[in-house]
C-alpha cells in the first residue's frame, strides 16, 4: 500500500569525509611508491573542518558518542573511500552492515557489538547504542564535485587539472587545502539540497530517488493506493528501458535534438493507481481505465518498429510474431502503426490517477522559474521519481564481524557475510513504471518517425537530418548539437564532430563502460582494439577474495567485434529492424 506520509519531518544531521591517497601509477605510467597508501583523511561538519594522517585517528576521533547517528556522506565514497574504513574497523572488531547495489555499497551500517543478559538469563549479542551511517553522497547528488560547486555557488574543485601526480607529490598542506575545499564544495551542496527539499515540503533522505518518493507521499499523493505483489509480478514483465539503438553507424551534417523532461512529461498524463479489475481475455470498463495485457501480437516490417521485446536481458525493437505482456500504450502503438493482436489471454484494468502530473508540474514550474541549486535540484527530483516505483525487493548486503550468523547468509572470507534477501517495498506498484516508460517511449517514437533519416537515439534525443521547432515546454524538443560528423558504434558509444546550440564548437567522446575515452581512445575502441585503464577493485569483489586492503587493477576492455547489435546492418553501415525469429538465431549463436 503507498501511503502518505504524515510524520513530522526530521532534518539529519550529516558531516562530509573525504580521503586522499596514493595511485598505483603515474600519469607517465611510472609506479609510484608506496601505492594506494594513505595520505590524509579530511572531515567537515558544517563549522569546523579537521584532518587525520591515519584511518584509526579518524575513528578514534570521529565515531564517538558525539557523532552518534550522523550520516557521513562522501563522494563515490561507496566505491573508494569506504574501503580505507572497512579495513581497520573489521580489524578493530566493528559490526558492519552494508547495502549494496552494483560495485558501489550505498549506505554502510557501523556498530560495536555488545552483549544484552534476556530474561531467560541467555546472552544475545546486537548493536552498540553507538551507530554511525556512511553514504555514498553520489547517489544523492549524481555529478561531479567541481559542477557542484559551480552551482553551489562554492567554485571548482581544488586541484583543477586533476593531475594524478597531485596526490602523490604535493606537499601535505597543500593536499589538505585541496581537501578542505572539496569537503566544503559537498557539504554545501548537500547543504542546499536539504534546504530545497525541506522548502518543497519534504526532506533529506540518504538517495536521490528516496528524496523524490519522501517527497510525492508528503505533498502530492491525494489518497492511497492499494499495491499487490502478484500485481507486481506479473506487470514487471511489462516494464520495459529506454529504446537505445544505432540506426546508422555515420551521418555528416545532421542535428541533435533532446526532448524536454521526458520521463517528467511522461508523468503528466494519468499512470495506473489500484487494480480495478482481472479479466480473462479484452479488457472492460470505462474508456479511460489503464490496462495492461498478455497479447500474441504481430508487428509489421517497418524501418522504427514500437514494441519491444527483451531477449537475453537485452531490449530490442524486431518485427514478427510472439506474446508478451504489454500496456495499453504499447499495443495503441502497435495497431496505429499496422500491427494486430491475434489472441488477449487476459488483462488488468486499473483506476487512471494524477498524483504524479500535480508532482510533475509543480516542480517543472518551479524550475522554470529559478537557476542554481533549485533547478538542479527540481531536475533531479523529476527524473528520479518514476524508477522509485518498480524498485525491487531483492537487495544485497555485506555483513562484517556480525554478532551472531543467520542462516542464509554466505560466508566469504573470515568474518565476512554476503546476503541476499527479500524486504518488503510498499510504494512498489510496477503498473505506474511501466506506464511511464511507454509514454516515453511513445514521445520519443513520434518525434523520430517524423524524420526521413536516423542515426541514433539514446533515452529522450536523437540524431537526424530533420530539422525541427524548438520548444521549451515539457514533452518539446530542443536542438542540443548541430553534427558536422557522427560515428555511432554501439549503445551509448559514440563521438560527434560539430557545435551546441550556442554555436560553440565541440567533441563529445562517449563510451559508457569505458574510463575517460579521449578520442585516439575512440578511434582504437572503433579498430575493435583493447584499451588499457586502471580502475580500484571494488568491496564485494575484494571480500569474495578474502582481501580488504584498497588495491588497483589494470584493465584491459574492449568492443566485441561480433556482439549482435540492435539492428540488423549492411555493409554500407544502414541498418533494417531484425525479424523475430532472425534475431532469435543470431542470439542462439552469440
Amino acid at each position: 500500500m503507498i501511503t502518505a506520509i504524515t510524520s513530522p519531518r526530521k532534518r539529519p544531521d550529516f558531516l562530509v569525509y573525504d580521503l586522499e591517497w596514493i595511485p598505483t601509477f603515474r600519469s607517465d605510467g611510472a609506479m609510484n611508491a608506496d601505492p594506494m597508501g594513505l595520505r590524509m583523511a579530511g572531515v567537515f561538519d558544517g563549522e569546523r573542518y579537521r584532518w587525520y594522517k591515519t584511518i584509526d585517528t579518524f575513528i578514534d576521533h570521529e565515531l564517538t558518542d558525539k557523532n552518534r547517528g550522523k550520516w557521513f556522506y562522501a563522494h563515490a565514497g561507496g566505491l573508494a573511500d569506504l574501503q580505507y574504513l572497512i579495513v581497520r574497523l573489521k580489524d578493530r572488531g566493528f559490526w558492519i552492515q552494508g547495502s549494496t547495489s552494483g560495485s558501489s555499497v550505498i549506505i554502510c551500517h557501523v556498530s560495536r557489538p555488545m552483549q544484552r543478559r534476556q530474561r531467560d538469563g541467555s546472552i544475545k549479542w546486537v548493536a552498540g547504542k553507538n551507530r554511525w551511517h556512511f553514504v555514498d553522497s553520489y547517489w544523492l547528488i549524481r555529478d561531479s564535485l567541481r559542477n557542484i560547486g559551480k552551482w553551489a555557488d562554492v567554485g571548482g574543485k581544488g586541484n583543477e587539472d586533476e593531475s594524478v601526480d597531485y596526490y602523490a607529490d604535493a606537499p601535505i598542506i597543500e593536499l589538505r587545502d585541496y581537501n578542505e575545499r572539496d569537503c566544503r564544495i559537498l557539504y554545501r551542496g548537500i547543504q542546499l539540497f536539504e534546504e530545497t527539499l525541506y522548502s518543497l515540503g519534504g526532506q533529506l533522505c540518504m538517495t536521490q530517488a528516496s528524496c523524490a518518493m519522501d517527497l510525492f507521499r508528503r505533498r502530492f499523493l491525494k489518497s492511497d493506493i492499494e499495491t499487490s505483489m502478484s500485481v507486481n509480478e506479473v506487470v514487471r514483465k511489462a516494464y520495459f528501458a529506454s529504446r537505445v539503438e544505432v540506426f546508422a553507424t555515420e551521418c555528416g551534417e545532421a542535428y541533435y535534438y533532446d526532448i524536454n523532461s521526458s520521463f517528467p512529461y511522461a508523468m503528466t498524463f494519468p499512470v495506473p493507481g489500484e487494480l480495478k479489475h482481472a479479466y480473462k481475455g479484452k479488457p472492460r470498463g470505462d474508456p479511460d481505465d489503464l490496462w495492461m495485457a498478455d497479447v500474441q501480437i504481430e508487428v509489421p516490417e517497418s524501418y522504427l518498429p514500437t514494441t519491444p521485446i527483451r531477449e537475453k536481458g537485452r531490449l530490442f525493437f524486431p518485427t514478427g510474431k510472439w506474446r508478451g505482456w504489454y500496456t495499453n500504450i504499447d499495443i495503441q502503438m502497435l495497431l496505429e502503426s499496422g500491427g494486430k493482436i491475434d489472441r488477449m489471454y487476459e488483462s488488468m484494468v486499473f483506476n487512471p490517477r494524477t498524483d504524479l502530473r500535480d508532482y510533475c508540474n509543480t516542480l517543472y514550474d518551479l524550475r522554470k522559474q529559478s537557476d542554481g541549486v533549485i533547478k538542479v535540484v527540481c531536475k533531479y527530483l523529476m527524473n528520479s521519481l518514476y524508477g522509485k516505483f518498480a524498485e525491487s525487493d531483492l537487495k544485497s548486503e555485506i555483513i562484517i564481524n556480525p554478532p551472531t550468523v543467520k542462516e542464509g547468509w554466505t560466508e566469504v572470507s573470515p568474518g565476512v557475510f554476503i546476503n541476499e534477501k527479500i524486504v518488503p517495498i510498499p510504494h512498489m506498484h510496477v503498473p505506474i513504471a511501466a506506464h511511464v516508460t511507454a509514454v516515453a517511449r511513445r514521445t520519443l517514437n513520434t518525434y523520430m518517425g517524423m524524420s526521413s533519416k536516423l542515426h541514433y537515439c539514446d533515452t529522450d534525443g536523437f540524431s537526424t537530418c530533420q530539422r525541427y521547432r524548438d520548444g521549451s515546454e515539457l514533452g518539446e524538443i530542443k536542438l542540443e548539437k548541430f553534427i558536422n560528423r557522427g560515428r555511432f558504434v554501439q549503445a551509448k558509444v559514440y563521438h560527434l564532430d560539430g557545435t551546441d546550440s550556442a554555436g560553440k564548437e565541440i567533441q563529445v567522446v562517449k563510451a559508457k563502460g569505458f574510463s575517460k575515452v579521449d578520442l585516439p581512445t575512440f578511434e582504437r575502441l572503433l579498430n575493435f582494439e583493447e584499451i588499457e585503464f586502471v580502475r580500484m577493485a571494488r568491496i564485494r569483489e575484494n571480500a569474495r577474495r578474502g582481501i580488504f586492503t584498497p588495491r588497483e587493477n589494470v584493465v584491459h576492455k574492449g568492443i566485441r567485434k561480433n556482439a549482435i547489435s540492435k539492428r540488423c546492418f549492411d555493409r554500407f553501415g544502414q541498418s533494417r529492424a531484425w525479424e523475430i525469429d532472425e534475431l532469435r538465431d543470431a542470439l542462439c549463436g552469440d
